[in-house]
């Protein structure tokens, strides 16, 4: 029996911890039995992870002793267990990939086998991988899309040996799977014993567990830079043992090699070794430096041979996502624009306001660093909110790494605030304020008025088949706008034709034109009573205009 004293401070905490693993194994049992009609057996493989949350909550809150670690270590078992399953089933039965970014790592790892450069080569034969591929491709706003690869060389060079052992379904997915089985592995292993059950809970959360088993390349990276931040402050500190101190440096050049998003912790990491060495008393200068090169240095062996191979292929395809005009997508601050909201958004000032605001946090972390050493990770996601490409992936993922960051960094005596100190803090207000100016700015500044005259269905209403608009240049150059359009706030689906009724292209300042555009393939129309609009994206400016949202008034009341 467990009296009143056992059931008191963090024996009832770890509990209730491991009570919403326990939880989090029934859901995710009771959503797997919906894929029983991609695999049959699903039904009794969902029905036993059900039980085994059921049984896994009696066991827990029967016991004498919830901290045992035969108990925390098969708790741990049973959600790795059940993610496996779960995501694996899915991933087995799945004939596609459900973004490019995953297919073009599959094809390139089966190019670099053959001998050939995968940054030399076109990756348009992922559109076999895809289905339709229309809806996966990454548009750029002159219409056309991205067909080469876009990251550094870590995202499919540890791919290899899968695709080598004969892997090749998916095998991007099933990579990515086994990335976010070892990161809960090592969440599990560096996390204080009794916080352990934030590892499974993470591990089967919907949030990560879907996405990084269906295309989300974020999975790659994550072990690495967890471990890069973990107990990172200790690099400046000569006493610690070297694993300690190497490690961080080591997994945040590898965790840089996979993907972009890592290189955006880079500056803070820098910048908190710099005041790191000052505390310890040795040459900030010396100290700083030594972290870089290490980082580059292990980014620089994964990458160096493609660099070598053909330098100025690599360098285009790792910056493509900031040199390229890609179309506006997620669900950051651009979404005003992206809903109609707003009419429009230029997306270079939006770009400009971002780097705005990093600068804003970093000065932030120096100002406040006692406060902002365990916790910068958890604001980061705000400077990824506000670029024209602000995925969900950028928002969430960072989550797990921000977990370590906060656990496992010594805390800081907060100075004394004297008068000095405050106004030099009113320094931050100057990047701050200009990043709101100038994202206020950049919703003000859609360069076209786009208006929807008239529309054509065909199929009793169920099939678009034209839009016709009527579309004013509101700006300074002449432009040729490219249209799409959005229903249901998907992944952009590509762009439609256009064919000019009146007026001419491209259109000049204060001019209109009366434009129709029409689907590249069967449209569905919306849902009675949904909202949808069209889509106007430009190259100079890089800039997207929008309708006013239209509703559907046709089809059966749902």
């Amino acid at each position: 029996m467990i009296d009143s004293f056992e059931l008191a401070g963090d024996q009832l905490l770890e509990r209730a911890g491991w009570s919403l693993v326990w939880l989090a194994i029934v859901a995710t049992g009771v959503d797997a039995w919906g894929q029983w009609s991609a695999w049959p057996g699903m039904v009794v493989v969902s029905l036993l992870m059900v039980l085994t949350g059921i049984l896994g909550a009696v066991v827990l809150w029967s016991v004498s002793d919830p901290t045992s670690e035969r108990l925390r270590h098969s708790s741990f078992v049973a959600a790795s267990m059940t993610l496996l399953f779960s995501q694996g089933v899915a991933i087995a039965t799945r004939h596609f990939y459900t973004t490019d970014s995953a297919a073009f790592n599959q094809l390139s790892a089966r190019q670099l086998l053959d001998g050939r450069n995968p940054y030399a080569a076109s990756m348009t034969g992922a559109g076999q991988l895809l289905h339709p591929a229309s809806s996966y491709w990454s548009y750029l706003v002159n219409g056309a899309h991205v067909i080469s690869i876009s990251y550094p060389a870590g995202s499919f060079v540890f791919q290899i040996p899968l695709v080598a052992l004969g892997i090749r379904h998916l095998s991007t997915d099933w990579l990515d799977l086994f990335a976010w089985l070892a990161t809960g592995v090592v969440l599990y292993v560096i996390l204080p014993s009794r916080l352990r059950w934030i590892a499974p809970l993470l591990l089967l959360s919907g949030v990560f567990a879907g996405p990084f088993a269906n295309g989300s390349t974020d999975a790659l990276y994550i072990p690495f830079l967890v471990l890069a931040v973990w107990r990172w402050d200790r690099f400046a500190k000569s006493h610690q043992p070297a694993l300690t101190r190497w490690l961080s440096p080591v997994a945040l050049g590898v965790a840089c090699s996979i993907k972009q998003s890592p290189w955006f912790c880079v500056p803070f990491l820098l910048v908190g070794t710099a005041l790191e060495a000052r505390a310890a008393k040795v040459s900030v200068a010396r100290t700083t430096t030594r972290y870089a090169l290490m980082t580059i240095a292990t980014f620089l062996v994964i990458n160096v041979a493609f660099i070598v191979w053909g330098p100025r292929q690599w360098w285009r395809a790792v910056l493509l996502p900031f040199r390229a005009h890609l179309v506006a997508d997620g669900q950051g601050l651009v979404s005003l624009a992206i809903h109609g909201l707003s009419g429009g958004v230029d997306l270079s000032l939006l770009s400009l306001s971002a780097l705005l605001m990093l600068v804003a946090q970093l000065v932030a972390m120096v100002l406040w660093y006692p406060a902002l050493k365990r916790s910068w990770l958890f604001f980061l996601p705000l400077t990824l909110a506000i670029p024209g490409r602000s995925l969900s992936d950028y928002l969430v993922d960072l989550v797990p790494v921000a977990f370590v960051a906060a656990l496992s960094v010594q805390a800081v005596a907060r100075p004394r605030v004297t008068t000095r100190h405050a106004r030099s803090r009113l320094i931050i207000a100057v990047p701050l304020v200009a990043s709101a100016l100038v994202a206020a700015l950049a919703f003000r500044s859609a360069p076209l008025s786009v208006h929807v005259d008239n529309v054509t269905t065909a199929d009793s209403h169920q099939r678009l088949t034209s839009i016709t608009l009527t579309v004013r240049n509101q700006s300074g150059p002449s432009l040729t706008p490219r249209f799409m359009m959005t229903i249901n706030g998907g992944h952009p689906s590509g762009f439609w034709r256009s064919s000019l009724d009146q007026g001419t292209l491209p259109l000049k300042p204060g001019a209109s034109a009366t434009i129709t555009i029409r689907p590249e393939a069967w449209t569905w129309a919306p849902h009675r009573a949904d909202y949808w609009l069209v889509e106007a994206f430009t190259a100079t400016p890089y800039a997207l205009s929008t309708s006013v949202p239209q509703r559907w008034p046709f089809g059966p009341l749902q």
